[in-house]
């Protein structure tokens, strides 16, 4: 239940109350029955029981909403802060990869087709990401491996990788 209408149903029950209270009153100046009156004092308190439960449940839920708030706040502010590192880890990494393509002399097609086989890409998806024919590739390949003094592939990838590894 929304946190409206529950007041609107405590606002409901306190009016109800107040007219029950009338009403004992009245009975009592008018000497009613007893067993009236109790009856009366009961359903009074059992309003006001459930209007003191129903106080209790909106404090709650809205300590709950406010702490997730704070909970989701502190969690984007995490997230970004997060992200901001793995940009400056990407730029880094990337700037490590930069110096060592410059170390070993690549060419600026080599370069590019060497960024294209860290990521993963087959020599059929460079070449076509890169407008050439796949022969080009494998040769470009071949160049970088052996401008790296790599045997292949996988070697060149891992020769990346292994920082983090180690």
């Amino acid at each position: 239940m929304k946190s409206s209408k529950i007041w609107f149903l405590i606002a409901f029950l306190t009016v109800i109350i107040a007219f029950d209270i009338s009403d004992l009153y009245t009975d009592v100046t008018l000497h009613a029955e007893v067993d009236h009156l109790y009856v009366e004092a009961f359903m009074i308190l059992v309003t006001a029981l459930v209007i003191i439960y129903l106080i209790i449940q909106v404090v709650s839920q809205r300590t709950a909403v406010t702490s997730l708030e704070k909970e989701l706040q502190e969690s984007k502010q995490l997230l970004q802060e997060q992200k901001t590192q793995m940009q400056e880890a990407r730029k880094e990494y990337s700037e490590v990869i930069r110096k060592q393509f410059d170390e070993w002399n690549l060419t600026g097609s080599e370069i590019d087709t060497a960024y294209l086989l860290l990521k993963g890409l087959s020599f059929n998806e460079i070449a076509e990401v890169r407008g050439i024919k796949e022969k080009s590739v494998r040769q470009q390949a071949s160049q970088i491996y052996q401008k790296a003094n790599l045997p292949g592939r996988h070697a060149f990838a891992a020769w990346f990788f292994e920082d983090f590894m180690g």
